[in-house]
């Protein structure tokens, strides 16, 4: 990463951080993504020290090739990442259409639906229904709620933030890949690791992007979920088995048991085989497997602890 861009974003973030903080500017609430901002050229900051892998001998892959070939030859895509490591348009790709995503759901289901159900689920926490303090915290807040939602700069925040988002998401999955590799023998640089790990989220991105845009227009609003349905609005797991409100801990663990989370835990195990050096298949499923059960787990203890936002 370039060490300019990582300070440049860094003193953004900070400055975006005390406006908001100060309240400079009337409906101006960024505080959140000026510190992610911060955050993030803080690790741009520290990147840019780690080095890059030699380049030569191996012909760079188009940035296009690369994005169409890794739905059809992802090893050659991932061998070629192993020499020109690259991230930056996928990544914005990915954050544009998970931005576009967000307002299409919102404006479909109306942004008063949106933020009044997930105020209503608020206020069903067992640490805010007990407390009538609370309560009428909560519930004076709705408004704003709605307001917040509509607000034009808010939108673009959030939009910065998916982006940063998946910048630090993908970092700290490749230096878990890093680790993975080093400690069972292997030889792999962090930009290789934080390469595949980019690229292995990238198809699914799309076809999420593409299939959930598809339902959203096709399914009756009111039959859609209005905050899982941000999430996903595809069925391709085995969470009918039960109904959410009942078993919203079984529903989460099922829900993972899904074609595109095992579909991408199939494109991680195979980036970091292909992107690294002396990277044993064992070891790379090892990592993906590691990846993809600490992501179900951290997804079944927040549906244990907040059981109110699945139902």
């Amino acid at each position: 990463m370039n060490r300019l861009a990582g300070i440049i974003v860094a003193a953004l973030g900070l400055i975006v951080a005390v406006i908001s903080i100060l309240k400079v500017i009337p409906g101006f609430s960024l505080t959140g993504t000026g510190v992610l901002m911060l955050v993030t050229g803080g690790a741009m900051i520290g990147l840019s020290f780690v080095s890059k892998p030699l380049t030569e001998g191996v012909e760079r892959m188009s940035t296009g090739s690369s994005l169409i070939n890794i739905f059809v030859a992802p090893a050659e895509v991932f061998q070629n990442l192993r020499r020109h490591p690259r991230w930056l348009i996928a990544v914005l790709i990915m954050a544009i259409l998970s931005s576009v995503y967000t307002n299409l759901f919102v404006e479909r289901l109306t942004v008063e639906r949106v933020a009044n159900y997930t105020i209503d689920k608020t206020l069903e926490m067992p640490m805010i229904a007990n407390s009538d303090q609370a309560t009428q915290q909560v519930e004076s807040g709705r408004a704003k709620a709605v307001e917040d939602a509509k607000n034009p700069v808010n939108r673009i925040g959030q939009a910065i933030n998916g982006f940063l988002g998946i910048v630090l998401l993908n970092c700290v999955l490749a230096g878990i890949f890093l680790l993975f590799a080093l400690a069972m023998g292997g030889s792999l640089n962090f930009w290789q690791a934080f390469a595949a790990a980019v690229y292995a989220a990238f198809p699914v991105s799309i076809i999420r992007f593409v299939l959930n845009t598809v339902i959203l227009y096709i399914k009756d609003p009111t039959d859609i979920h209005p905050i899982r349905g941000q999430s996903s609005l595809i069925q391709d797991n085995l969470s009918f088995l039960v109904t959410p409100a009942d078993h919203p801990v079984i529903f989460s663990f099922l829900a993972a048991l899904g074609l595109l989370w095992f579909y991408w835990t199939w494109l991680n195990a195979t980036g970091l085989k292909n992107a690294g050096e002396r990277v044993s298949g064992s070891t790379a499923w090892t990592a993906a497997l590691a990846i993809y059960g600490i992501l179900l787990l951290f997804g079944v203890v927040l549906s244990w602890a907040f059981p109110s936002f699945i139902s």
